[in-house]
């Protein structure tokens, strides 16, 4: 017997999910602790509805919908339908998609977004029966700290420095600058609509964006690198950690559109890989959309190498059901 209940932001469900994606996609779990920290850094004035499916009484799956933090229009909602691979072909998926399908109406968003892995054969199928359209790529990648030879790049740091920039860590900004903060907030504010996306962008409001960048959800302030020209930020590259996880991930790398084309992307990520090598860690992993060509050429020149591929479908609202 199939059945659909609400979810219960506890140990137990959040564990539900880390089991059930992770069981998909093998080769880059989350676990139950990112999930929420993920929950916890959502816009809670935004809506997040989510939905556990079982099988006989066993959690196999679930279903959500929400309003993104970064869209700058909140007629864009993402959905995500996962259901164990053990208990595919039992009808979840369709009882999930027509929960979550149901419950957004009374939202009337315009557009729907959905993703889906490449390999993911049957969800893609599932996905264009019911109308999604692929509208963007991206993937990750990760780099093994273990093999990385800093040697063919030895000039790179000194090449920025040399156009007196200077590069430093966020913990030495924090401390000497007050008000360090708000002028990344503002660098962020002047970049992050440069960043491709599927839906229009918009960073949140200061109080809601500097919880991104707390230690108590991730983030590495000594392992996170500012480029300094004449006391203005001109570029970044931070760091994050979860749980007890070995690999460190790339939170956001920007340059100023002034500055763009002088190496700086390449001296920060550089300045970051020597922080987790020093650190300890085992590798980097960061993800890169397909229009964004010149960040991926960055990582594929510091040896990064491409993981899953993600589709981005689109689904138009206005558009009929397909059952």
């Amino acid at each position: 017997m199939i059945t659909v209940r609400p979810f219960q932001a506890g140990a137990m469900d959040y564990q539900v999910m880390a089991t059930v994606y992770s069981a998909m996609a093998p080769d880059a779990p989350l676990n139950a602790t990112e999930w929420r920290v993920r929950d916890e850094l959502r816009d809670s004035r935004r809506v997040l509805y989510r939905v556990i499916g079982e099988i006989d009484g066993v959690a196999a799956g679930y279903a959500e919908y929400f309003q993104l933090t970064w869209c700058a229009e909140p007629d864009y909602i993402e959905t995500f339908i996962c259901v164990h691979p053990v208990y595919h072909g039992y009808g979840l998926g369709t009882a999930l998609w027509q929960h979550v399908h149901q419950a957004w109406q009374a939202l009337q968003p315009r557009h729907v977004l959905l993703r889906v892995r490449e390999d993911w054969h049957t969800g893609r199928t599932f996905a264009e029966h019911r109308q999604f359209r692929e509208a963007r790529r991206w993937w990750t990648s990760r780099l093994e700290l273990a093999t990385f030879d800093p040697s063919p790049f030895h000039s790179a740091i000194e090449r920025v420095e040399a156009q007196q920039i200077e590069l430093r860590s966020f913990a030495e900004l924090a401390t000497k600058d007050p008000a360090f903060w708000m002028k990344l907030y503002e660098f962020e504010r002047q970049t992050s609509c440069d960043v491709p996306s599927a839906f229009p962008t918009q960073i949140p409001a200061y109080e809601r964006w500097i919880k991104f960048y707390q230690p108590d959800y991730g983030a590495l302030w000594e392992g996170s690198f500012a480029a300094i020209a004449e006391g203005e930020i001109v570029g970044i590259s931070t760091l994050e950690i979860l749980d007890n996880d070995t690999d460190l991930e790339v939170g956001f790398t920007a340059v100023h559109r002034d500055y763009r084309g002088r190496g700086i992307a390449l001296a920060l990520k550089l300045a970051t890989i020597a922080y987790a090598q020093a650190a300890g860690a085992t590798g980097i992993r960061t993800d890169n959309d397909s229009v964004n060509l010149p960040m991926w050429q960055i990582n594929q020149r510091l040896g990064f190498r491409r993981g899953p591929v993600w589709i981005v479908m689109r689904r138009n609202e206005q558009g009929k059901e397909v059952t």
